[in-house]
């Protein structure tokens, strides 16, 4: 009898307030980049539910599918944003069976979705184009100047997240050596600072600064997860507008130096289980089990090979 009852409570329980709360608590753990994901989801299905209530006990197969139509006719969604908003509304759903807000039902509603995604294309560009961008002339342009060389960093520190890149303190130089846990993952990284990175970083030192790059807006010293995302955007404008600027133009953003620096290793035949660890990658046990038995020596020479030619580009600048 008392079974009976909790699932007749938990099919009450109203969904948005529940989602709301554990936004929140994604935020308190700083998982702001999981919150940012569940906002988004929870925006688009209350804009699908136009105002009205919904309970944990409406989320049927039938709604899912609904809730899927309604997102594929936004014409400005891609498949893979559309993926991402509905394994969010999964992931939360299956947190409240998992906490018990409510019961499993008998047939869960997620069962039968099958998401596909959508192959993008390759981010990676030329060796050619990182030298081009190195050998700019932006004496006059700082703002442009500062994002050159945060991408150029990112290159030659094996393909360091900008996200991780912005975050750096003094503490994170040990001896020679980049050391920190990336934000995403937590994973260690160490990288063996280059003369190129050596050259960026003293250009950028300030005693005044506890971050090794101006790459953040601060107040009272801090920077909050919404100004980072701010100076993400102007980031990744700068980076366009130097894309543009290239003999061959082609679209920048952030990411394109990390998988570059990653195609350029697989070109050179580094093995895989080096290219995962110098990128921080978790999701390959096996490759990971392995590579806790590489010498750090293999890791830096690997990273001389693919940046040795910019190195040169950079020496000649300075």
């Amino acid at each position: 009898m008392k079974k009976k009852n909790v699932k007749r409570l938990t099919s009450v329980v109203p969904v948005f307030p529940y989602m709301d709360k554990l936004i929140c608590r994604k935020r308190l753990d700083g998982k702001e980049s999981t919150a940012d994901l569940y906002r988004a989801s929870c925006n688009w299905l209350r804009k699908f539910r136009g105002g009205c209530q919904l309970l944990f006990s409406h989320i049927t197969p039938s709604l899912v599918d609904h809730f899927c139509s309604f997102l594929n006719s936004q014409e400005h969604l891609a498949t893979n944003s559309i993926n991402s908003y509905i394994s969010n509304f999964r992931a939360m759903y299956n947190t409240a069976i998992r906490e018990s807000i409510i019961s499993r039902p008998a047939i869960h509603p997620f069962e039968h979705l099958t998401l596909h995604p959508e192959k993008t294309a390759k981010r990676a560009v030329r060796l050619e184009t990182v030298k081009e961008i190195a050998g700019m002339d932006l004496k006059h342009d700082p703002s442009l100047a500062a994002a050159r060389d945060f991408c150029l960093f990112s290159f030659l520190g094996c393909g360091i997240p900008f996200v991780d890149l912005s975050h750096l303190t003094h503490n994170n130089i040990v001896g020679e050596e980049l050391v920190y846990n990336r934000i995403k993952t937590g994973t260690f990284i160490r990288v063996r600072i280059t003369p190129g990175m050596r050259h960026i970083l003293n250009k950028y030192a300030s005693p005044e600064s506890p971050y090794l790059f101006p790459a953040l807006t601060l107040i009272d010293g801090k920077s909050s997860h919404e100004a980072y995302k701010r100076d993400l955007r102007q980031y990744n404008r700068n980076l366009r507008i130097l894309g543009e600027r290239l003999a061959a133009p082609v679209s920048l953003t952030s990411y394109v130096f990390r998988h570059t620096w990653a195609t350029e290793a697989l070109r050179k035949h580094i093995p895989v289980a080096v290219i995962s660890q110098a990128l921080g990658h978790t999701s390959e046990k096996t490759t990971r089990n392995y590579l806790a038995a590489l010498d750090q020596s293999e890791l830096d020479a690997a990273n001389r090979m693919i940046t040795q030619e910019i190195e040169g580009v950079m020496g000649a600048r300075a």
